[in-house]
């Protein structure tokens, strides 16, 4: 494959990563003209229209949404090719690609960003790719070979990868201060106050049994579901380390003492596959070392 035409793939997948030709100019260091040409450019080698664009926005066809998934498994296997040649030199090299799970960032027990600080401490040529994405998205995209790692709280399981647990996270249920049940006193709250209240979920969580209470909104991240609860028409749960600025300010509190608490398990997924780049390796070991509060025989614990 020629460097030209390398230029129009890459071109093609940080438009549609970026959502749209104004977004992808400074991830490309060219002008919309320059991008718009090299798309037009590979729609004639190609055959076929790739996108819409205009006044109404950008969008794949549905041609194009394929012809990414394509492009972009090139890409990728071309920079795996790079990563094994660097192993062959002895150098870290190629790129990192790494799903996560949204709003992990406050979440003291996990701090991904010091394994991400050792691994780059290293001498290395390796850049970086970090994607925040659903559960769901996550092993789609691991399948693909779109990522090499993702951490989440899995609910189902697929065949072709592999799970490791990594840690668990505490779960608290939260009502906002606009809401009816928030000045009121732990006595005054039991399952029948519960039930007369709207619940919100994540539609990606299985959350414990609520007996009589039903869900009347569901979410797709962390924020939407805070964001609910803080509008006080909506009780539910959040991680304990994500809530917790907003229930130091008061504007939020958990609903205790009803054992409504539960932990999420996170876990590193994987492609099941007996060679790791050395790349995914050394810093899957680095993930490993910032978790010193989970026992080991834990953490490393399969899920079959």
């Amino acid at each position: 494959m020629t460097q030209y035409s390398m230029k129009h793939l890459l071109t093609f997948c940080t438009v549609v990563e970026c959502g749209g030709f104004a977004s992808a100019q400074a991830a490309l260091g060219m002008s919309q003209p320059a991008i718009s040409t090299h798309i037009r450019d590979l729609e004639i080698r190609l055959g076929f229209q790739l996108c819409h664009r205009g006044r109404s926005g950008f969008s794949l066809t549905e041609k194009g949404e394929l012809a990414y998934d394509k492009c972009r498994l090139v890409l990728n296997n071309i920079s795996d090719f790079e990563a094994e040649l660097g192993e062959l030199r002895n150098n870290l090299t190629g790129t990192l690609r790494i799903g996560l799970i949204d709003n992990t960032i406050t979440n003291q027990a996990f701090p991904l960003h010091q394994a991400v600080e050792t691994f780059f401490s290293r001498k290395n040529d390796v850049s970086i790719k970090l994607e925040i994405l659903p559960p769901e998205a996550l092993e789609q995209q691991l399948i693909s070979g779109h990522i090499q790692i993702g951490i989440g709280p899995f609910q189902r399981r697929d065949s072709i990868l592999s799970y490791e647990l990594l840690h668990k996270e505490e779960h608290r249920f939260y009502c906002g201060k606009q809401h009816p049940l928030f000045s009121l006193s732990e006595h005054e709250i039991n399952w029948q106050t519960l039930q007369q209240h709207r619940v919100s979920s994540r539609a990606y969580m299985q959350n414990p049994d609520l007996p009589g209470i039903k869900n009347t909104a569901y979410v797709s991240n962390m924020e939407a579901q805070a964001m609910l609860i803080i509008s006080g028409q909506f009780m539910g749960f959040l991680p304990v380390h994500y809530a917790q600025s907003w229930v130091d300010s008061g504007e939020m509190k958990a609903i205790d003492h009803l054992n409504l608490s539960h932990y999420s398990s996170f876990y590193l997924a994987m492609r099941d596959s007996p060679s790791i780049r050395n790349i995914v390796s050394v810093f899957l070991e680095d993930i490993k070392t910032t978790l010193p509060a989970l026992d080991t025989r834990e953490r490393l614990e399969p899920v079959l």
